[in-house]
C-alpha cells in the first residue's frame, strides 16, 4: 500500500498560492490594458483639442481683424485665448497622469509576474520532491518484497505441513 505524501498539505498550499498569483497577474494585466486604453483616449482627446484650439484661435482672430477694439475688448480677447491655453495645459496634465497610471500598472504587472514565477518555482520544486519521494517509496517497497522472499524458506522436499 502506498503511503500518503507527507508534504501533501504543503503542496496544496503551494498550488493555491500559484493559482492566486496567476489570478493576480491576470488582474494586473487587465488593469494595465485599461490604463493603456485610458492613455490612448487621452492622447486622442488632446490631439483633437489642439486641432480645435488652433481652428478656434484662427476663427477668433479673423473675427476681430479690421475692427477697432477698446482696451477692455482686447483684454477679453486675450483672456479668452489664455483660457484656451490653460485648457490645453489641463489636457496635457491629464495625459501625464494617464501615462503615470500606465507606468504604475505595468510595474504592478511585472511585480505580479515575478510573484507568480516564484510561486510556480516553489510548487514545481515540491512536485519534483514528490516524484523523488514516490520513486524512493517504490524502491523501498520493492526492497521489502525482496526481503520477504528471502525470508521464505520452503520446507524440505517431502516434508509434511502441520495440519
Amino acid at each position: 500500500m502506498a503511503s500518503r505524501y507527507p508534504l501533501a498539505g504543503l503542496l496544496f498550499l503551494r498550488n493555491l498560492r500559484e493559482e492566486n498569483a496567476a489570478r493576480a497577474v491576470r488582474a494586473a494585466e487587465a488593469a494595465a490594458r485599461l490604463a493603456a486604453a485610458a492613455r490612448e483616449a487621452q492622447e486622442k482627446k488632446l490631439a483633437e483639442y489642439r486641432l480645435w484650439r488652433r481652428e478656434e484661435t484662427e476663427r477668433r482672430y479673423r473675427s476681430i481683424m479690421g475692427q477697432t477694439l477698446s482696451r477692455t475688448e482686447l483684454d477679453d480677447f486675450k483672456t479668452g485665448l489664455a483660457l484656451l491655453d490653460e485648457r490645453e495645459l489641463a489636457e496635457v496634465e491629464e495625459l501625464r497622469q494617464a501615462e503615470s497610471a500606465l507606468a504604475e500598472a505595468e510595474a504592478k504587472t511585472a511585480a505580479a509576474r515575478e510573484d507568480w514565477r516564484a510561486a510556480d518555482r516553489a510548487r514545481r520544486k515540491l512536485l519534483t520532491h514528490q516524484d523523488e519521494w514516490r520513486t524512493a517509496e517504490a524502491r523501498e517497497a520493492g526492497r521489502q518484497e525482496d526481503l520477504e522472499l528471502e525470508e521464505f524458506k520452503p520446507g524440505a522436499p517431502g516434508a509434511q505441513l502441520d495440519p
